[in-house]
């Protein structure tokens, strides 16, 4: 991926084609840890399930949000370049549909007491934490101090500068 982003300014079709199925293989396994509830969270049934529904709730959210502002699926994908997006969720977090799925993950995992499906969305933190990086040097390249001015003001997960 981050040799597309360096000699194409974008993703190919084919890489694009490989992330997504990354991403529903991940769904996958998050699944089967959640069906199968190895290393169970010591938390109490009831509680885990407000704590899950409200943090799956509002982690939905915030992913919709920073994907509905993607002009279309190859904006959605990476294969096509658009504007800069620095308002709404964009305007308080850089990453706001990567930050809102791991937050729902987390929830789905703390609903159904899985500590497997929590080790599970740690990984994909961890990938994320990897890859924003190449992403922020393709949206430097392409944007500039624009997108330079940006990261002085919003945080990469959460939250505004002063």
């Amino acid at each position: 991926m981050a040799d597309d982003m360096q000699r194409y300014r974008s993703l190919r079709s084919s890489t694009a084609a490989v992330m997504w199925t990354a991403y529903v293989a991940h769904a996958a396994l998050t699944g089967g840890t959640l069906a199968m509830q190895w290393a169970p969270l010591p938390i109490r049934p009831a509680v885990a399930r407000v704590a899950g529904a409200a943090l799956i709730v509002g982690g939905s959210g915030l992913c919709v949000a920073g994907v509905c502002r993607f002009g279309g699926a190859g904006e959605l994908a990476g294969t096509r370049n658009q504007s800069l997006l620095t308002t709404g969720s964009y305007g308080h977090s850089r990453n706001p549909q990567y930050l809102g799925y791991l937050i729902a993950l987390a929830g789905a995992a703390v609903g159904r007491r899985s500590g497997s499906a929590l080790a599970s969305t740690g990984a994909l933190a961890v990938i994320y934490a990897a890859w924003i990086p190449v992403e922020e040097n393709h949206l430097t390249e392409l944007y500039g101090h624009h997108y330079t001015d940006y990261t002085h003001r919003t945080r990469r997960w959460w939250g505004r500068r002063n």
